[in-house]
């Protein structure tokens, strides 16, 4: 878990790195406390898709770029 900011709201995140951890985000997780959530990193700008298979938690989605 890392520790992050948006705006001025703390968050901790477990990162989603390899083509696995992508794979895996979320699915299967039934609660997630309101602080905490996972962040999924590209090394290029890509257009990427979600899919929220077996994910049993509401979610909010956002994608940063580099602007």
């Amino acid at each position: 878990m890392i520790n992050i900011k948006l705006g001025n709201k703390p968050f901790k995140v477990k990162e989603a790195i390899s083509p696995k951890e992508k794979e895996q985000g979320l699915m299967n997780i039934n609660s997630l406390p309101k602080d905490e959530g996972m962040i999924f990193y590209w090394e290029e700008p890509s257009k990427v898709s979600m899919w929220m298979h077996n994910t049993n938690i509401p979610l909010d989605i956002i994608f940063i770029n580099d602007d």
